[in-house]
């Protein structure tokens, strides 16, 4: 029995000496870490938990200078991970949401560079790529969709010839095979961001109650929702200031429906890309959030005013896979509470897709 755990325990005191420093060194960005953390018997699972820091490295990484290449923040972030030490990997893949959602909102309506925000991605991405080696992310889901007269036209175009059995299971590529990446293409990162919430993904039953709300936000902005709501607001505001002057009135009311929908034209041409790899990605963590073991009742309700938003983004842009899984994900998170009814598809290219989308949710309940 004791030759069991003797062999565990320098192991173990040698992460903690090595973890030590390295959470020491935040001290030095955000100032003195509470002395609970430094006590405790695996410092950097505190520091995980530890909201207070969270809130406050979080709020740090939304500043207006955050993300440069002189980030010390990101620096840290970025050293912490490339440490190989498993328990500070986890401290920095919690705040992956914040990042994401920080970097692909300024990236979209910014022309500056984000060379701290990528050189964290590129940290996260290389080490997804050596784990899968050359090979891509495929799963094996029962062949349990049936066409409706799909096999009796298949009879009958054969002319009598015999038609081949078909397979008991079906492979879906989830992830393709990962190609080395110095730098961040526009056109690569999606696939990048996606990588990273894969990582998120893979850990998600470790990750704070916190970071999974702040995923949930950061989606209802990338859907477009939330500052088309705000911009309303803040036309509505500016209309009651400007209704208490007399003059002109009817001028001036005119001048906000203008820049009202100025505005809200401008939201949907500065809305977020979402590419599927990056949207099924979004998905499987928030059916995760939504149907996964929890006690937060805001955690759900948040993911769920994600998902619907998703969805009316999916029907915006009228992507057909994109569309039958957001609309699948919304339904089984309330599915007799529904406000709204959720519009029906037309079954036009989308039957090609249903492999890939079935992967999809097998993935979202294999967590």
């Amino acid at each position: 029995m004791f030759t069991d755990e003797s062999p565990n325990k320098p192991s173990l005191q040698h992460t903690v000496s090595r973890a030590q420093p390295v959470i020491n060194s935040l001290s030095l960005i955000l100032g003195p870490i509470a002395d609970s953390n430094e006590h405790s018997d695996n410092p950097a699972m505190s520091l995980l938990h530890n909201q207070t820091i969270s809130r406050d490295i979080m709020c740090r990484l939304r500043l207006a200078t955050s993300g440069s290449g002189t980030d010390d923040l990101c620096r840290w972030l970025y050293d912490t991970f490339q440490s190989n030490i498993a328990d500070l990997q986890l401290v920095v893949i919690s705040y992956i949401p914040t990042l994401a959602g920080v970097y692909l909102s300024r990236c979209n309506s910014s022309k500056e560079t984000f060379s701290g925000f990528e050189a964290v991605f590129l940290a996260l991405y290389s080490h997804e790529m050596v784990i899968r080696g050359a090979e891509a992310c495929i799963i094996r889901i029962p062949n349990n969709i049936r066409i409706p007269g799909a096999s009796e036209s298949g009879k009958a175009n054969s002319k009598g010839k015999a038609t081949a059995a078909e397979p008991d299971s079906i492979e879906a590529i989830v992830s393709p095979a990962l190609e080395p990446c110095n730098t961040v293409r526009a056109t690569k990162r999606g696939l990048i961001v996606s990588i990273a919430f894969d990582l998120y993904y893979n850990d998600i039953s470790l990750m704070p109650v916190c970071s999974k709300i702040e995923f949930c936000e950061f989606c209802i902005i990338w859907a477009g929702q939330d500052e088309l709501a705000g911009a309303e607001r803040l036309d509505e505001e500016e209309y009651n200031v400007q209704e208490e002057e007399e003059e002109n009135a009817e001028e001036k009311e005119e001048d906000v429906d203008k820049k009202k929908e100025h505005k809200q034209k401008n939201d949907r041409c500065n809305q977020v890309p979402l590419p599927w790899e990056l949207f099924q990605s979004v998905l499987r963590i928030l059916g995760h959030c939504l149907l996964g073991p929890t006690n937060s009742k805001e955690l759900k309700e948040k993911a769920l005013k994600a998902a619907k938003c998703l969805h009316a983004r999916a029907l915006r842009d009228f992507h057909s896979k994109a569309m039958l899984a957001s609309r699948s994900l919304v339904r089984l998170g309330d599915n007799d509470m529904i406000e709204e009814p959720v519009p029906e598809l037309q079954p036009s290219e989308i039957t090609a897709d249903l492999s890939e989308l079935e992967a999809l949710r097998a993935s979202i309940f294999s967590r």
